[in-house]
């Protein structure tokens, strides 16, 4: 699962709660499992994670990335810092958090885009 956050004019924090604000009202318009699940994802993201600390490790690594619109970086950050995610890529304006396939919080999420892909 990948969830692409839009840093323009937010903090990751605030970020992920307009991304969750806005699957929950598309889910409400046309539920999908795929979305439900990253309204999941993102709920255990906002409840579990230290957002004083990934603030300051993004904005450090900000004034690394210079002025390239399109680069994303991937952060090496400490495996329990992203949960339940497990990497983010870091561009100008922009952070994509992406969870391993492997990983148990995805496998719901797995099995429902295999059988959803084999029935088209």
């Amino acid at each position: 699962m990948e969830i692409r956050l839009d840093l323009s004019r937010h903090c990751i924090q605030a970020a992920a709660r307009l991304k969750l604000e806005h699957l929950i009202r598309q889910c409400l318009k046309a539920p999908d499992q795929e979305t439900e699940e990253m309204i999941e994802t993102l709920t255990d993201f906002l409840s579990q994670n230290d957002f004083g600390e990934l603030r300051r490790r993004i904005d450090l690594a900000r004034k690394s990335l210079g002025d390239d619109p399109v680069s994303l970086v991937p952060l090496d950050l400490p495996d329990d810092m992203l949960k339940p995610f497990s990497r983010l890529a870091l561009g100008p304006d922009s952070c994509l958090l992406s969870m391993s396939l492997d990983s148990p919080s995805a496998e719901p999420l797995v099995a429902y885009q295999l059988s959803n892909n084999r029935a088209k």
